[in-house]
Parts: structure tokens; C-alpha cells; sequence
């Protein structure tokens, strides 16, 4: 399975393109920001650097500073 992002400029192209989908039986769905963000913080946790630990003593002190 594949997917397509496809981001619309106005309600009428959204219009559009669920009728598209509709037409032909193509299963979609319109993202809310909630989505959105949570699509943009797993990209960052797929791109964290795990191998690269600091000490938690050090980064609590930072915290509360």
C-alpha cells in the first residue's frame, strides 16, 4: 500500500479531491493539526541521534537553571 500526501490551497480543491476519492473508491482522510504535529515528532524521533547520551544529572541542573 501506498500513501499521498496532497495539500490543497482552498475548500473548493478539497471538494475536488474528495470527490475524486469517492468516485473511485480510494480511501482518504483529511488530517487535523493534531495529526499534522504528530506526523512532524515522529520524523524527529526517527532522527534522534541515540548513540549520543548525556549525563541526566547535568541536563536536570540545566532544567532548573
Amino acid at each position: 500500500m501506498e500513501t499521498i500526501l496532497i495539500q490543497t490551497n482552498n475548500e473548493e480543491e478539497v471538494k475536488l479531491v474528495k470527490s475524486f476519492l469517492e468516485q473511485n473508491k480510494i480511501k482518504g482522510r483529511i488530517l487535523n493539526e493534531e495529526d499534522k504535529e504528530d506526523i512532524v515528532l515522529g520524523k524527529l524521533m526517527e532522527e534522534t541521534a541515540y548513540d549520543k547520551l548525556i549525563d541526566t544529572n547535568e541536563f536536570l541542573e540545566k532544567l532548573r537553571s
